[in-house]
Order: structure tokens, then C-alpha cells, then sequence
């Protein structure tokens, strides 16, 4: 699959999230605990699930990791700090190489294939947890090759 890469700006964004280590199988399971918590909150998620990667190395089996939804403030302009596991966070504003995987969540590796192929040309550096935001899943449909994936390499110099 050929990818288009972007630099593209991302603005800051309020998070709730649950960050965990172990198989990445696991996504679906921490995402509906995720949404469960924030709906017994009354916190509704602003924008699409996405999952960012803390570990050096990635292991399918055991790696640290953290499912996220976007959240905006009550009326009132709170938020709890946290529900349970779950913790409110700021990824600040950023600017990162971005490209759209189409298809199913095993092809995903040829996505960060090129990004860290742009990385290396370019001359740029990693500057925080490569994220992958869920556009279209198996939550919309059971087809996965029409599942989007958005894959993000925030950037540095």
C-alpha cells in the first residue's frame, strides 16, 4: 500500500484516558472500560478513540500503552481529575508526520514502515508516543478492509 505522509499541526486536546502494559489485542476490552467509566461520569467523548505507544520497543504481547478519547469541560468548564483509572491529560499542541492505514489493524505496521521511513530522510526525530487515532473500525463496520486508521509521529528536529 502506497501511504501519503503530512507534517501536519495538532492542536492541544484534552484527553481521558487509560494507559496500561500488556497485549495490544487488549485495545477493545481497555476502550469500552474507558467509555463505560466516562459515561458513568457523564463525560462524553468529543472526537474518535485513539491509542498512543509509550514502549522503546513494540512487542503485540506486552507494551505500554494508553486508550484515549477526546473530552471537552462540562458547562461549568470541569472535568474530574480522575474516574477510577481513568485520568484527565493535556497532549499539548505539537506538529507530527500523519498518513491513513485503510484496512485492518494487522497491515498497520507498513503505515509506521513509512512514516519512519520520512522520519529518517528528513532528518527528524520522535518527539513523543506515536499515535494511532481510530477513524472507522469494527465499531462501524464488520468489513475491515474499509477500516481507517490515522497514524501519528509527532515530530522534532
Amino acid at each position: 500500500m502506497l501511504y501519503t505522509i503530512t507534517q501536519t499541526p495538532i492542536a492541544e486536546q484534552t484527553i481521558a484516558g487509560i494507559r496500561t502494559r500488556g497485549p495490544v489485542r487488549e485495545l477493545g476490552h481497555q476502550l469500552q472500560r474507558l467509555l463505560a467509566a466516562l459515561a458513568a461520569a457523564g463525560v462524553a467523548p468529543t472526537g474518535p478513540p485513539m491509542a498512543r505507544f509509550f514502549a522503546e520497543e513494540y512487542d503485540e504481547t506486552d507494551t505500554d500503552y494508553e486508550i484515549a478519547v477526546p473530552v471537552a469541560p462540562h458547562e461549568d468548564g470541569s472535568l474530574p481529575d480522575t474516574m477510577g483509572e481513568v485520568r484527565i491529560d493535556v497532549i499539548p499542541a505539537h506538529h507530527a508526520f500523519v498518513t491513513t492505514h485503510v484496512g485492518p489493524y494487522t497491515g498497520l505496521r507498513n503505515a509506521y514502515a513509512a512514516l519512519t521511513a520520512e522520519l529518517d530522510a528528513l532528518g527528524y526525530t520522535l518527539a513523543g508516543p506515536p499515535a494511532e487515532v481510530f477513524l472507522r473500525g469494527r465499531e462501524a463496520t464488520a468489513a475491515s478492509a474499509t477500516w481507517q486508521t490515522e497514524v501519528r509521529f509527532p515530530i522534532a528536529r
